[in-house]
């Protein structure tokens, strides 16, 4: 057995299990499960969904814990332990962890801006800019022209937040408030991380169960708009005919690879820190059910919000057709069920979708902060993970090394002491476990 007595380990079971559900239940639960959703099938979906859950997410899932928790080691040292041409194996995850801290650092930064913007008296999302005209008072104001053009909700994301420039061509160069909040998310993350596990597995307890609350809020909250029944029928309502196509059952195994994040190697280094005779089965189906329950429970929220807004623009869509065209035309025109697949999915739903309809809840500074600060939490314990696979591939080395070196003084010193001599005579060999280290005189 490879001895465990100098690696890092869990405070207690609860830590682990937070780390891995903090891990699993990221970004995507939010704002592309419920997208998935109602574009492929509605309910119909989670038929492919559960089975892709069952044949390939689960054994996935347990395979990694597996590994970690009995060779005690990350991925890169765990792969090479069972094999050394499969060293390849677990290198490939830091390539993915790399490009994966890269994506959600930024979204974390975006997240930090809207947080600390929304501590102002007036969201800025929820009213364009003004300008005073030239030769004019100034007491008369206009609306920025191109937010006037848009919303302003996309103004505000696209030149206030991203600071986009007006072609590919132009770089644009730093933006500084950007700027500042990508630097003030990699503080973050430093100070979670700082001491490993000791200090991220203290920062789960509060990361991992903060969304749950918000989620909580936010479904209540939901309950109580009008017209947040639509939004629930349009996600629940099955449309069989949907499984037809492969698309559908090729993006449900997608979204339990993302969902769940196998293959990313943050398993196998979370249970690395498990005692070897953990029993990682349970903790396998546990995570992944929590994870999907947790993705059907953000997609109700979501769509029950979405439902809401959708009856208003429907409403307002029928009274101005009906005036010029009357009812008949309005009826053909506007449809619920046209708002709601244009709602989106990804940072737009969130940044723009959503931000929007917080704008017009009361008081919107809290429902802002509280929203804004469940998604900075969320990219932050996906974060643990890629920093986790980066930290053992960047020492894992070192690690494997000093777990060879305790097994190989342990095998060692018995060895020593029933073939050495005590009177000085040589000794000429190590028993080692691989037979290796031969030749000391």
């Amino acid at each position: 057995e490879i001895d465990d007595q100098n690696r890092l380990s869990w405070d207690n079971k609860a830590q682990f299990i937070l780390a891995t559900v903090g891990f699993a239940v990221g970004l995507g639960n939010v704002w592309r499960f419920s997208y998935l959703v109602q574009k492929n099938g509605g309910g119909a979906f989670l038929i492919p969904y559960f089975i892709m859950l069952v044949i390939e997410g689960i054994p996935i899932f347990y395979l990694e814990l597996a590994i970690g928790q009995r060779l005690r080691s990350g991925p890169v040292q765990a792969w090479k332990n069972i094999s050394p041409r499969w060293k390849g194996i677990g290198i490939a995850p830091m390539m993915v962890a790399f490009v994966a801290s890269t994506y959600y650092i930024i979204i974390i930064a975006y997240c930090l801006f809207y947080l600390l913007s929304s501590f102002q008296a007036v969201l800025p999302w929820s009213k364009c800019p003004t300008y005073t005209p030239v030769g004019q008072p100034s007491n008369v104001t206009l609306p920025v022209e191109e937010c006037a053009r848009s919303s302003p909700v996309t103004y505000f994301f696209f030149r206030e937040v991203g600071n986009v420039s007006d072609s590919i061509e132009i770089s644009g160069g730093l933006y500084w408030k950007l700027t500042l909040c990508l630097l003030g998310s990699w503080i973050i993350v430093y100070l979670c991380v700082i001491r490993n596990i000791k200090s991220s597995g203290k920062v789960v307890y509060f990361t991992a169960t903060f969304p749950y609350v918000v989620l909580f809020i936010f479904m209540i909250r939901g309950f109580t708009l009008s017209g947040f029944q639509n939004g629930l029928l349009h996600l629940v309502t099955p449309k069989f005919d949907k499984l037809r196509n492969p698309t559908v059952w090729l993006e449900a195994a997608t979204q339990i690879f993302y969902s769940l994040g196998v293959g990313f190697g943050s398993l196998i280094a979370f249970a690395s820190y498990n005692p070897v005779k953990n029993r990682c089965g349970r903790d396998a189906v546990m995570v992944s059910l929590i994870n999907c329950a947790t993705s059907i429970f953000a997609a109700v929220v979501v769509f029950s919000v979405l439902g809401h807004m959708a009856t208003t623009k429907y409403d307002a869509c029928i009274n101005a057709t009906n005036a010029t065209l009357g009812m008949e035309a309005a009826l053909n025109k506007c449809q619920i069920t046209t708002f709601l697949e244009n709602a989106g999915s990804g940072p737009g739903l969130v940044f723009i979708v959503f931000a929007e309809i917080i704008a017009g809840f009361s008081p919107p500074q809290f429902w802002a902060i509280i929203f804004y600060f469940m998604l900075l939490t969320l990219g932050i314990d996906s974060m643990f993970g890629s920093i986790e696979t980066s930290n053992h591939i960047t020492n894992g080395t070192t690690n494997g090394t000093i777990d060879n070196i305790t097994s190989f003084t342990t095998n060692n010193t018995t060895n020593i002491k029933t073939n050495g001599s005590t009177n000085g005579k040589e000794i000429k060999k190590f028993n080692t476990p691989n037979n290796s280290l031969t030749g000391w005189a």
